[in-house]
């Protein structure tokens, strides 16, 4: 394998080894170490896929570090969408799946492109058919007489096609990685606010069961004791409420989602009140708690 290839081997080698790592129960660091570098391997391999040699310095780093984001973005997202657990498996899948697929697309590209410059080299430079031209003759195509310099060594072929090997050649696109990098922008943008939408709508609520014990206002006689469902579905409950650790009242409760249910109780400030609230059927272990009172702390759970 030449030189042009030893990055696709490189990051070839990092995605078979973060999978073979995350199965032995590699150490963290070295979890670590090879999580970053899968997770920038499909960033860099897209961007030589997609710009090739284009681009150099920032602005080669701005596109493949654009292109690593979206990777995984676009890749959460689907994942989600199919119901697969967001976890290190699904994740590791991702990346090295995507840093193979894309290594095996560039190496089939490189080859591809180089057997095409082998062929063009050999029809463009036949064995037979360079013409020596002494100085200061004219020479044919060149239509410079006495210059010395060959205008097409070769009859009938452009002087334009004998430049040096990747030398720029006129008419050649020069900005499409703009389009690239205008294109990745777009997709981050979408795959940002696609994936905080769902988030939001798969996000399920928090249910909740309230219950409070209270004085209307300073200096009552009667506490406010109640009981709110917010469970999302009906649900039973057993309300138990003591003064003075003996049992003064007992109610069996059953309120649909949303729904209150009160009563007022008398209070004197001199005993502790304490309101006991149980979940049906479990009728061992309340549910809810709150007292009232001298050394109760007014506390609840």
């Amino acid at each position: 394998m030449g030189r042009s290839q030893a990055d696709v081997a490189a990051t070839a080698l990092v995605a078979v080894l973060a999978c073979v790592a995350a199965a032995a129960g590699a150490p963290g660091p070295v979890m670590t170490v090879l999580g970053v570098a899968l997770f920038a391997a499909p960033g860099y391999l897209l961007g030589q896929l997609l710009t090739g040699s284009r681009t150099a310095g920032l602005e080669r780093v701005a596109v493949m570090t654009a292109l690593a984001l979206v990777v995984p973005i676009l890749g959460g997202l689907l994942l989600n969408v199919a119901g697969v657990p967001l976890h290190r498996p699904g994740w590791l899948g991702l990346l090295a799946g995507m840093t193979l697929a894309a290594d095996t697309a560039l190496f089939a590209r490189r080859r591809a492109a180089r057997a095409g410059r082998a062929d063009r080299t050999a029809t463009r430079v036949p064995a037979t058919g360079i013409q020596a031209v002494p100085a200061g003759s004219a020479v044919p195509g060149s239509g410079v007489p006495g210059s010395g310099v060959p205008g097409s060594a070769v009859p009938g072929l452009p002087a334009a096609d004998l430049a040096a090997p990747g030398g720029p050649r006129p008419g050649r696109p020069t900005t499409g990685w703009h389009l690239v990098v205008f294109a990745v922008a777009i997709v981050v943008a979408a795959a940002a606010v696609g994936l905080a939408a769902t988030g939001a709508a798969r996000q399920s609520q928090a249910h909740f069961t309230q219950l409070w014990l209270s004085p209307q206002r300073p200096g009552a006689h009667t506490l406010s004791m109640g009981v709110t469902n917010d469970e999302g579905s009906a649900t039973s409950y057993r309300l138990v409420l003591r003064r003075g650790g003996q049992v003064i009242g007992t109610w069996n409760l059953t309120l649909g989602d949303g729904r209150t249910w009160q009563r007022q109780v008398p209070y004197t400030g001199k005993q502790v009140v304490a309101a006991g609230l149980y979940r049906q059927p479990d009728l061992t272990h309340p549910y809810r708690y709150v007292s009232v009172g001298p050394g109760s702390g007014a506390g609840g759970s």
